[in-house]
């Protein structure tokens, strides 16, 4: 049969425009005023339909509804014409054509593909974050303070130590154009502290009165 209106194939189930279908039907009465009356019957949005915008004559968004197959028959079937009764052999043929075992195929493979695009987006997301993780753990890893360090090797600083520690391994690194960083402690009488790089700590640490 040949293609009375155009059937979008995008959804879950076929659809086709209600305004292009009232057009079809030639139905006198306004689109905006026939769609809620021929909804009394019944229909529901999000099962039968789904409300879209459109242009209009005047080129500006006109309110529009994605009607399923099945709606668009009983529609037909209510108009009692001649219009209506070849229109609903129409989505009849639709139906079967859309339930046809190699169209359930091509469906069945066009889900399994978009869901496998899914996970594969889900795992690379996952990949990321933990890479993500990973550097900064690394780097958490690398940098101690000087409470940090006192406490992760057990080296007994009492606070005075701890603050010229603090100062002879900032003027270390600052001479030696070793990075460091500022981070913030749990402390609030100290705030954001400096960071030192490990590999800045063992140098520091073989020339150290305190090691």
């Amino acid at each position: 049969m040949n293609e009375l209106i155009p059937v979008r194939y995008e959804d879950e189930e076929p659809t086709v425009s209600g305004r292009e279908l009232h057009a079809l039907l030639e139905i006198e009465t306004r689109y905006n005023d026939w769609f809620p009356r021929m909804c009394e019957y019944g229909f529901q949005e999000g099962k039968d339909f789904c409300p879209i915008l459109s242009k209009s004559s005047g080129g500006r968004p006109a309110t529009d509804h994605a009607i399923t197959i099945q709606m668009a028959k009983e529609l037909c079937m209510l108009q009692r014409t001649a219009k209506g009764k070849r229109c609903r052999a129409y989505f009849i043929s639709c139906e079967e054509a859309w339930n046809s075992p190699d169209k359930i195929m091509e469906r069945a493979l066009r889900i399994a593909h978009r869901r496998a695009l899914e996970a594969e987006r889900r795992i690379f997301s996952l990949l990321e974050e933990n890479e993500t993780l990973e550097i900064a753990l690394n780097d958490s890893i690398r940098y101690f303070t000087v409470a940090k360090y006192n406490g992760a090797f057990k080296k007994g600083w009492n606070t005075t130590q701890c603050q010229l520690i603090g100062n002879q391994l900032s003027a270390y690194c600052r001479a030696r154009t070793i990075q460091i960083r500022r981070c913030e402690t749990d402390d609030e009488r100290f705030g954001a502290v400096n960071s030192y790089p490990i590999s800045a700590w063992n140098d520091f640490m073989e020339v150290s009165l305190y090691a």
